[in-house]
């Protein structure tokens, strides 16, 4: 496992190095900061291919999407049906189907809640606070990190940050740059995201006192 993420994420990261490469060589940044809707590997695509250029990256774009889509339908629903469970989010969230033992009211809700962001904006709006909101939780689990080798110094700790804390340290600080970036460039969608948040959590303490109350 831990072979598979270094490699997948060393590929990842040569490939997207090489990929803003070739669009820095082909479209100057002069050019790229007009293209609309950041758009910029579109924008190459069809500066050496003609339309048909643009057309195969939104082909891509599309399956890049139905693999995320898949991802989350998999993964999220069973978050809502484990909080449900905890007693921190709606019951009927925490029910499965009689016959496949899936978490077929977290589907629905995610499904519905999934359609309503969708027609709330434009996707590159849309784009802007999902990336705001997954960077702050990122930079918060890290910071946990510090909290709980603090808090229980002498835990038996399985997984370990390696290179630990400058590693940590280092990503803390990278992704708060782009945070500071994101809310920069778009104010509005970044602050969309983070009302997103907050909203959480008058939620979160409400089920919170609820399940002590029961308990």
């Amino acid at each position: 496992m831990p072979r598979s993420l270094v490699l997948g994420t060393i590929g990842v990261m040569l490939v997207y190095v090489l990929a803003n490469m070739a669009y820095l060589y082909i479209l100057p940044i002069k050019e790229m900061a007009l293209v609309p809707d950041n758009r910029v590997a579109a924008a190459v695509a069809e500066k050496i291919f003609g339309t048909i250029g643009a057309q195969l990256i939104a082909i891509a774009i599309m399956i890049s999407t139905f693999g995320c889509d898949n991802g989350m339908i998999l993964a999220a629903p069973r978050v809502y049906y484990a909080m449900a469970k905890d007693g921190l989010f709606f019951k009927g969230a925490g029910k499965l189907h009689p016959k496949y033992k899936t978490p077929v009211n977290s589907l629905i809700l995610q499904g519905i809640w999934s359609s309503v962001l969708t027609l709330s904006g434009t996707y590159s709006a849309l784009l802007t606070y999902t990336a705001f909101t997954s960077l702050l939780f990122n930079v918060l689990t890290v910071i946990g990190l510090f909290i709980l080798r603090k808090k229980y110094p002498d835990r038996e700790r399985p997984y370990k940050a390696w290179g630990y804390p400058i590693i940590p340290i280092f990503y803390i600080l990278v992704a708060v740059f782009f945070i500071v970036y994101i809310i920069i460039g778009d104010p509005k969608s970044s602050g969309l995201g983070l009302l997103l948040v907050l909203i959480g959590v008058p939620a979160y303490v409400y089920w919170s006192k609820t399940k002590n109350n029961a308990s």
